[in-house]
């Protein structure tokens, strides 16, 4: 029951729906660029209904497209302020500057697919740039995406590397509770700092855990728009596949967050 009402908080959150709507979207963009995956859920069909199938599932990718981005209309005004945050603050570190990089791309890309959302609806006499400056406009934000995220990347690695150098101070399991002559007062307290350190390392442990799942996620995510700008050379198929990847692994954050929230 537990699971079910957690699905259900994640269905309806914001963040987990645009998750389970990307997932939808690079299926359909695995089934497109893999013949033979689109052979195996449906196996008896004839070529001429494989083309129907796939022409389907490229107008259903299109859809879900859009519907992604009318659930992401005004995200980039929380992540340019994310940003803005970040800029106004007094101690500006490495890491700063490039949390400053990474969320003014992310935002900026983020807007740019808003200011083009009616241009990929499609409506005849409703469209604001046009279908070439449009396009133009989008293709040019993907180096956006990707400023972004190998920002993001940068910052996971120098997180992961101070957490790193924050290890144990002594293994707690190795701590001696009481000593030859030591007063139980004494004994106490050691126990007490080795619980404390247990307790600390458990929790570096789980912040390890969200970088390296962020710092996967981002690695690969950046294979999407690198190779639509030209510095990765993919094909479709395995860019469909980074996609679902990244999904699962971004959407299991969105999944943990929600139940966090359910637990309070």
């Amino acid at each position: 029951m537990a699971v079910y009402e957690q699905f259900v908080a994640f269905g309806t959150d914001l963040g987990g729906l645009e998750r389970l709507l990307r997932l939808f979207q690079a299926t359909c963009s695995l089934l497109i660029a893999y013949p033979l995956l689109l052979a195996t859920v449906w196996p008896n069909a004839s070529q001429a209904v494989q083309t129907t199938k796939t022409l389907g599932l490229a107008t259903m990718r299109g859809q879900l497209n859009v519907s992604r981005r009318f659930i992401r209309l005004f995200r980039f005004l929380d992540t340019l302020q994310s940003g803005w945050t970040l800029y106004v603050a007094e101690d500006k570190s490495l890491e700063v500057w490039l949390g400053i990089i990474s969320k003014t791309s992310l935002g900026l890309f983020g807007m740019t697919e808003t200011l083009t959302l009616v241009d990929l609806l499609g409506i005849p006499g409703l469209q604001v740039f046009g279908p070439l400056r449009s396009k133009e406009i989008d293709a040019q934000s993907q180096y956006l995406w990707f400023g972004g995220l190998a920002a993001s990347v940068l910052i996971s690695l120098i997180k992961l590397n101070r957490l790193n150098a924050s290890g144990p101070v002594q293994d707690p399991t190795k701590t001696t509770v009481s000593e030859k002559g030591a007063t139980k007062e004494a004994s106490e307290k050691s126990a007490t700092e080795a619980e404390k350190e247990k307790q600390r390392l458990q929790e570096i442990s789980a912040k390890k855990a969200v970088l390296i799942r962020g710092l996967v996620s981002d690695s690969i995510d950046i294979l999407l728009p690198g190779s639509a700008i030209g510095l990765v050379k993919i094909t479709s198929g395995q860019v469909s596949a980074a996609m679902f990847f990244t999904t699962l692994t971004t959407g299991w954050a969105a999944w943990d967050r929600v139940g966090e929230k359910l637990q309070k």
